[in-house]
């Protein structure tokens, strides 16, 4: 297979490889990202030797990589973070006690050929109770383990020695959970260090790309067994080549990585654990025979670059001026504070995005939805479009944190997929919520009529179900929002639309106590007829009859919960 997903560079974006399996060699040189700088800022001369010691492990790996490891970045401090408490806050500068943040690409390849290929150096594990004790005292390491493996938890809570530890003596006999084509390509990886390194394993590691696994949470993060086993020297510390080959391990299989005989794993563990390998295996293959017939090789081109001529002069302006005032300049404000929009791509762009779905439409490879609404959309990095919306999110950050400076920071993931309303398919979409910090929302075409925006209240306000705004789309024009903005597309009249989605999400935004724990008020009001939601609302009959073939959502609504409902309100289940 061998897809890169590169990200030295401080926009922490992905580049596709060429093909092949990964081989052994050393990493491309680091590409210069287009678009303004972030504030992400690269580590210099800070105090601590600790960090010293840190920075020239950096620079041994990217010098002489294993080679299941490629594009080695710097190390930097995140732009944003979150304490224990859940509360939001920028890091302080210089930055002299972490955290820092190293990206880079391992491989979960089985081991390249010929087999000369040097592989990483084999680290004895030495675990001791105070080793123990200090492992135990990192929340991040206690992560909530999938419910698939929390049957894992009792042999490493207490992380005795010599018990999931010693990975070498595991028997090297085949293994029916070692599937080598499920992770055979590069994924981009957050390491994320503290002072205490290398004493104590690193805070948290996390892929920042799209990748199936049955261990992972649902930001990317590596479950607690992973830190108990990492390994140590003869001195008690950690090392970043012992990380990253822990990575590679936990690719290839985990059990043996920590020590556990496949035997003993529960039946219902190893079927989820295969059925995601088999998962994350179709979806490379699908990407690699894609690449061989896609319409516009610039869209997956490696190293891609965004090109001018792509993006509205406008935006392109903007972006490379990178000011809050040269962002808010392109904008027209529909709301105050809530719905934005801005002209995005030139028409020239539209038709060729739109012809490269067509063409992986036409192409009969199988094509993962966005979601249970959306029955005729393609999610974009399931066909290879990863590489293409790294970059375009990196491009859009600033006017995140332009307008919305928490839920608009710091992002490090993403969904994106076309919607499609047509004749005979999906003619509009219900009201809803997305599973999304901030929405960019932009038209592709083609010719319609109708399929508008409603929007409502913010989930949560006293006018959540109040109608607020309706929005008309226009081509190469993109509005953004909230994802907690309740919306919903109007039917189309005739026609066919297109539009590109892209939600953005930030892993540190989510351990806030304002992503979850928001308020919630009381309504102050039965909803606009409008606003409510077949799928959602306890109270939908009431004001509209359910769609065709919708009745069997009748009586599975939540909305509102039970203690805001607004006065007089009675469920759509009770006789009116």
């Amino acid at each position: 297979m061998g897809l890169s997903w590169s990200s030295a560079q401080p926009a922490e974006q992905a580049l596709p490889d060429g093909g092949g399996r990964a081989p052994a060699q050393s990493p491309e040189e680091p590409v210069a990202a287009s678009g303004p700088p972030r504030e992400e800022e690269r580590v210099e001369d800070l105090p601590w030797d600790g960090l010293e010691a840190l920075r020239r492990e950096v620079a041994a790996l990217r010098d002489s990589p294993p080679w299941f490891v490629r594009e080695v970045g710097e190390l930097r401090v995140p732009p944003l973070l979150c304490s224990s408490e859940g509360d939001l806050r920028k890091p302080p500068w210089p930055n002299s006690l972490g955290p820092w943040d190293l990206v880079l690409l391992v491989s979960g390849s089985p081991d390249p050929t010929p087999p000369e290929v040097d592989a990483a150096p084999e680290v004895e594990v030495v675990a001791s109770q105070a080793d123990v004790a200090a492992c135990g005292g990192s929340v991040s390491i206690f992560r909530a383990l999938p419910s698939v493996g929390t049957w894992l938890l009792p042999r490493f809570r207490s992380c005795p020695v010599g018990q999931g530890a010693k990975p070498r003596e595991v028997a090297r006999k085949a293994s029916s959970l070692e599937n080598p084509r499920a992770y055979d390509a590069f994924f981009r990886v957050r390491i994320r260090f503290d002072n205490e390194w290398p004493r104590s394993p690193p805070d948290t590691v996390r892929f920042q790309c799209v990748i199936h696994h049955a261990l992972l949470d649902d930001d990317g993060s590596l479950p607690m067994p992973f830190y108990r086993t990492l390994p140590k020297d003869e001195s008690g510390q950690h090392s970043l080549l012992g990380v990253v080959s822990a990575l590679r391990g936990f690719l290839l299989n985990p059990l043996k990585a920590w020590g556990i005989e496949e035997d003993d794993a529960p039946e219902k563990f190893r079927q989820q654990l295969k059925a995601l390998q088999q998962t994350n295996e179709q979806r490379l293959r699908t990407i690699q025979r894609y690449s061989q017939q896609v319409k516009h090789p610039e869209l997956f081109a490696s190293p891609l670059r965004l090109r001018e001529e792509w993006f509205a002069p406008s935006l392109w302006r903007a972006a490379q001026v990178g000011t809050p005032e040269a962002w808010r300049s392109i904008l027209h404000e529909h709301l105050p504070g809530e719905i934005f929009s801005f002209e995005m791509f030139t028409s020239d762009f539209c038709n060729r995005f739109v012809e490269e779905i067509f063409n992986f439409y036409a192409s009969g490879l199988p094509a993962k939805r966005p979601n249970s609404m959306n029955n005729y959309g393609i999610i974009l990095n399931e066909i290879g479009l990863e590489p293409f919306i790294d970059e375009l999110q990196r491009m859009l950050q600033p006017l995140g944190e332009c307008l919305w400076p928490n839920p608009g920071s710091a992002w490090d993931g993403h969904h994106c997929f076309i919607v499609r309303y047509r004749e005979n398919e999906d003619l509009g979409l219900d009201m809803h919520t997305d599973d999304s910090d901030v929405t960019f929302n932009v038209c592709l075409g083609l010719d319609f009529e109708g399929a508008g925006i409603q929007f409502c209240g913010v989930m949560g306000a006293a006018d959540h179900r109040k109608h607020s705004y309706t929005y008309k789309h226009v081509r190469g024009t993109c509005v953004c929002h909230l994802g907690r903005k309740r919306h919903g597309a109007d039917d189309i009249v005739s026609g066919e639309r297109l539009n590109m989605i892209l939600w953005n999400h930030s892993s540190t935004y989510r351990q806030s106590t304002e992503y979850n724990e928001p308020d919630y008020d009381k309504e102050n009001g039965p909803p606009d007829q409008v606003c409510v939601s077949y799928t959602h609302d306890r109270d939908f009959g009431v004001f509209r009859d359910y769609p065709k073939r919708k009745e069997h959502f009748l009586g599975k609504g939540w909305c509102p919960p039970k203690d805001f409902e607004y006065d007089g309100f009675k469920p759509d289940t009770e006789k009116r």
